[in-house]
């Protein structure tokens, strides 16, 4: 009778790590792009007449005035940056920027062409990897 071995390389932990190798990392949306859709979608309840105005957004939602005016300030910047960021998607735990940043950063100026040059400026910053380039 003949032995044959065969070595073998099992186990919940291998094959996770085989998995993980072969699966790309997921990435989600970043917390600025669900915050800037947020605002997205409570301009449109508002031209629809679901609120009166701001302060009544506020009350309805349980935010506060000051909040709501945030929120709608990210409506502020110019359409490329804003599709730019609804774009953005980063790896779990991962916000290297924040909304005040940004409104800090970029939303200094009304100006578009300057928010642009901001925003390249700020993106600049992070890691490319991190950020969803298109």
């Amino acid at each position: 009778m003949t032995e044959v071995v065969i070595a073998f390389k099992g186990g919940r932990a291998w094959r996770q790590q085989q998995a993980a190798k072969r699966a790309p990392t997921r990435r989600y949306p970043a917390r600025i792009a669900r915050q800037l859709a947020l605002a997205h979608a409570l301009r449109r309840r508002l031209e629809r007449g679901e609120f009166a105005d701001f302060a009544d957004m506020a009350r309805q939602l349980g935010f506060t005035r000051a909040r709501v005016t945030q929120l709608m300030d990210l409506l502020l910047l110019a359409p490329e940056v804003q599709e730019e960021i609804l774009f953005l998607e980063l790896p779990p735990g991962a916000q290297p920027l924040s909304e005040r940043g940004l409104r800090e950063a970029v939303l200094g100026t009304m100006d578009w062409k300057e928010q642009r040059r901001r925003w390249e400026e700020l993106r600049a910053q992070f890691a490319p990897a991190m950020l969803n380039e298109r």
